[in-house]
């Protein structure tokens, strides 16, 4: 059976109002995409969908954990996860998405799929820097063995940049620049 399949909401046959859904977001889900980040999970979406007779309105609310790799150690840590996110589904002559937040789909509809973005409100919730969280006494929860080999190459034989070779910063460099002023 297709994991995704869950993920396909039948609306054609419910009443106009709110209905609610809810998933347990696993790793089986993300073994059906390419390219995730997200090597383990624990995440539970609560999917509420507002049904109207023009559109529907789904909230999601994501809670939970996902696995990443750190980039300082290496090492995978638990990443905790607390998204909510909103989108708006129109009717209209043929899919396309209107913005980042409305879809349109055709007026035959009867299904819509979620999964895409269940996969793509997760990967927005991950943090630009992935890095072990600060344990109780504020320390790094890193590999400190991993740490001390990078403290050690990153140090020896490093060449220094051009701030450093001139003693004064990339900006200093800038304004010292001269522009020939031609007059109409």
């Amino acid at each position: 059976m297709d994991v995704l399949h869950e993920y396909k909401i039948g609306f054609s046959g419910l009443a106009i109002g709110h209905h609610h859904f809810s998933f347990d977001v696993r790793q089986p889900f993300f073994e059906r995409f390419e390219q995730s980040e997200i090597l383990e999970c624990d995440v539970h979406l609560d999917l509420l969908m507002e049904k109207d007779e023009n559109m529907l309105v789904f909230q999601f609310a994501f809670t939970g954990w996902v696995k990443l790799d750190c980039d300082r150690c290496l090492d995978q840590y638990k990443q905790y996860v607390d998204q909510e996110q909103q989108i708006i589904v129109k009717y209209g002559e043929a899919y396309r998405e209107q913005s980042e937040d409305i879809v349109i789909i055709p007026y035959g509809e009867s299904h819509f799929d979620v999964s895409q973005y269940v996969f793509e409100y997760l990967h927005l919730a991950l943090p630009i820097q992935r890095a072990h969280p600060l344990d109780e006494s504020g320390a790094s929860a890193c590999n400190s063995e991993m740490l001390k080999k990078v403290k050690k190459h990153s140090s020896d034989g490093s060449k220094p940049g051009l701030a450093e070779r001139t003693g004064s910063s990339a900006w200093d460099a800038l304004k010292s620049l001269q522009f020939d002023k031609k007059d109409n």
